[in-house]
């Protein structure tokens, strides 16, 4: 239980310098959702696979280049919890861009 309770307080640390930047890039990114959901011909189902890859992409990238961002390597990720934080973060990360790309692909590929 130790160890899970120091990957959390890691990672808001790692997190607390950038916290003003993710509180403005989530309130624009509510201010695109509620500009999507009002234009009635944002095309949400047809984008969706799209938004999908766009998230697997990611959560890859971030799962094979995390550790050389933090100073580190893949073969200095030998026990289970940096496993659980390498692949939660990972898998965070591509739900994230999934989620956040697919408002702004629905409203590209909108009906004229």
């Amino acid at each position: 239980m130790y160890e899970i309770w120091l990957g959390l307080n890691i990672v808001f640390e790692i997190l607390k310098p950038a916290l003003a930047v993710l509180v403005v890039l989530a309130l624009l990114w509510v201010a695109l959702l509620v500009y999507t959901l009002r234009n009635k011909g944002a095309q949400w189902r047809q984008v969706l696979p799209a938004a999908a890859v766009i998230g697997i992409v990611v959560a890859m990238v971030v799962l094979v280049l995390s550790p050389t961002w933090m100073a580190s390597s893949l073969s200095q990720v030998t026990y289970w919890v940096d496993w659980a934080f390498l692949g939660t973060s990972a898998l965070g990360m591509g739900a994230l861009l999934a989620v956040v790309s697919w408002p702004a692909l629905a409203l590209l590929a909108q009906k004229t």
